[in-house]
């Protein structure tokens, strides 16, 4: 039998556990917020849909039966997403026809580039952003919600829902960036090889130019330290003021300089579901000049 000291100490340590647990299940599910950030994040999601794919599915370019249901299916969601007309099926439809690109055009027929990783992710962050809010806001959903509620003469529904779609999206980003890191963890990499031969490959051809190693291998370092820098530290508010701009400008970079297509774009998008949404929602509305749509207090960091 366990002395009376060490049952309170065991009492103590699972209430502890339990509060733990219960905060966690209120941050991950129970929260409400501001749709504004979801609503921007569905509609940068389906201007980089059309950014990725669109010329490559104009009805022209692939006049077969299976092309033009497509074409037609791709076009149709992803407009849906942009306007915000029954927006959370629309993020379904859209991310599903990303799958289906990504898993069965891309994969099972070969069809390149689309079986990059850049093409899951946007696929991905479709039917995440289908779990949150997105048709609440700057959408035509909420018009015709508007509308309905100036005949029933009632007022509008908020422009608030539970935000646990975006806690999904920055498991997703973390996931993304641990495993990014985790993969180049390796000698190949971090001796600068790896990081040499995309140099040479996309710059200077055969012509090796002399002192490249040791600049290649601090880039190869400072690479894996941020990516894992950004896996473990971007949920966090104390950490993340301090490695929001480091990871943008990272995004841009290999924008700038290696074929990533729209993975940086979409990973600078999804950013937006780190912060508050409430505080995201209020400086919206200072830039814009209007009421908030929550009193709630916090500012974004």
């Amino acid at each position: 039998m366990p002395a009376p000291a060490d049952a309170i100490a065991d009492w103590m340590s699972w209430r502890s556990a339990h509060a733990v647990a219960a905060r966690f299940v209120g941050w991950a599910v129970d929260t409400e917020g501001s749709s504004r950030s979801s609503a921007l994040i569905r509609i940068g999601l389906a201007m980089l849909f059309w950014s990725r794919w669109a010329g490559e599915l104009l009805l022209y370019r692939d006049q077969s039966a299976i092309g033009l249901f497509l074409a037609a299916n791709f076009f149709v969601a992803t407009t849906l997403l942009f306007v915000g007309y029954q927006s959370r099926a629309a993020a379904v439809w859209a991310g599903s026809v990303g799958l289906v690109m990504y898993y069965y055009f891309g994969h099972q027929l070969g069809r390149e580039p689309w079986t990059h990783h850049h093409t899951y992710l946007l696929a991905v962050a479709a039917l995440l952003v289908a779990l949150t809010p997105c048709g609440r806001s700057y959408s035509l959903d909420r018009y015709l919600a508007v509308a309905h509620a100036e005949r029933m003469g009632i007022a509008p529904p908020a422009e608030r829902g539970n935000l646990w779609g975006l806690r999904l999206i920055v498991l997703q980003l973390s996931v993304l960036y641990f495993f990014a890191a985790f993969d180049k963890s390796n000698h190949a990499f971090l001796s600068g090889a790896r990081i040499e031969q995309i140099f040479l490959w996309f710059y200077a051809g055969s012509d090796y130019p002399a002192g490249l190693a040791l600049p290649a291998a601090v880039v190869s370092f400072g690479v894996v330290a941020l990516e894992y820098g950004l896996a473990f530290g971007l949920p966090f508010r104390a950490t993340r003021r301090y490695l929001v701009l480091p990871g943008l400008a990272f995004h841009a970079i290999i924008y700038l300089t290696l074929p990533v297509y729209t993975f940086s774009a979409t990973m600078a998008l999804l950013y937006l579901a780190y912060f508050d949404a409430d505080a995201v929602d209020r400086i919206i509305a200072r830039l814009q000049g209007i009421g908030p749509t929550s009193t709630a207090r916090g500012e974004i960091s």
